[in-house]
């Protein structure tokens, strides 16, 4: 009875997946014969399911939409996509969604299964997430959710990890690492870890990492780099992010341009009425010069002639943008 109920479990599972099923194909799946997935197929009918049954080239099964919410199966990947999505809904604190986000954070977390509580609970303790804009054209590359668990994994158990690591350059090299805290901010997550081949607090960008393996070996019981980790982190990413800096004299009033500058990215200072100063930075000044254009107003750079030349480049590509004639081709 035991083994028909845990494969009645793992069946409504693979049926919750957005794809639809045939028996040959559960039969595999589950490790026992199509006529016993039928017959499986029957009794979550009789429970209340609604699988229905797609005919033609193609068919199988497929769990409708029910009257009531069936039990929902996560693997790991799934129980940690949903609990931080959750977790950063109800930290946006938008109206009309944080409270429905805290109620179903709660509920997820009181019935999360044992064997996945502790890896949701590591990333609760030793995740978080910052505010900080996104930077224009920057390209987001996928994390691989076991990497993050792993990770996570060894900041909870405080243990070092081995793994290769690629720079902004290309060149990849072997890490030793003693994990203490991830950070996704920017589209990007990062892991602020201690570097024992350079002996000092540094971030990684977690996308960049590659084969990480937890090694049994406890991390020195050193001092963070701070009290306030998301400050620590936050000064880092930026210092890695604005390369450049420039001044820029918008001639627009304070309120109007406040909106367009994120804190982590420079001030808006009133001059007169009609016109503030913006001292910012970014990775490049082409890409400060595209954000400034967002704000929609005149602008007039101070310094340096770099961001002037950025601008340049951009009003010519925007000329022969316009110029480009389809008819013409």
């Amino acid at each position: 009875m035991w083994d028909t109920s845990g494969r009645l479990l793992r069946l409504l599972a693979l049926l919750q997946r957005a794809r639809e099923w045939n028996a040959v194909q559960l039969a595999e799946e589950l490790g026992v014969t199509p006529r016993t997935v039928r017959r499986d197929i029957g009794r979550l009918r009789q429970l209340g399911y609604p699988v229905t049954t797609v005919l033609g080239a193609g068919g199988g099964y497929h769990l409708e939409a029910g009257a009531t919410l069936p039990p929902l199966m996560f693997d790991t990947a799934e129980a940690v996509a949903v609990m931080l999505s959750l977790r950063d809904t109800v930290a946006t604190g938008v109206t009309g969604t944080a409270d429905a986000a805290l109620s179903a954070f709660e509920k997820l977390q009181r019935v999360m299964p044992p064997r996945l509580q502790p890896v949701v609970e590591g990333f609760l303790d030793h995740t978080s997430s910052l505010d900080l804009g996104t930077a224009i054209g920057a390209p987001t590359e996928p994390v691989n959710i076991t990497t993050l668990v792993i990770l996570t994994r060894a900041c909870r158990e405080e243990r070092q990890i081995l793994c290769r690591y690629r720079r902004h350059s290309g060149e990849t090299r072997n890490r030793h690492l003693e994990p203490l805290h991830l950070v996704h901010t920017m589209g990007h997550w990062y892991l602020l870890a201690y570097s024992l081949e350079s002996a000092e607090w540094r971030i990684f960008r977690i996308d960049r990492i590659s084969d990480p393996a937890i090694v049994n070996k406890p991390n020195y019981p050193r001092m963070p780099p701070a009290n306030d980790l998301d400050e620590y982190v936050t000064a880092r990413v930026l210092t890695g992010w604005r390369q450049v800096t420039g001044t820029v004299r918008v001639h627009a009033a304070l309120a109007t341009v406040e909106p367009w500058i994120e804190e982590a990215w420079g001030t808006a200072t009133e001059e007169t009425a009609t016109t503030c100063i913006v001292k910012a930075g970014a990775d490049t000044y082409l890409a400060m010069a595209r954000w400034m254009l967002l704000i929609g107003a005149h602008l007039t750079v101070l310094e340096p002639a770099g961001l002037r030349t950025a601008f340049a480049e951009l009003a010519a590509e925007a000329t022969r943008i316009a110029a480009d004639d389809p008819a013409l081709n």
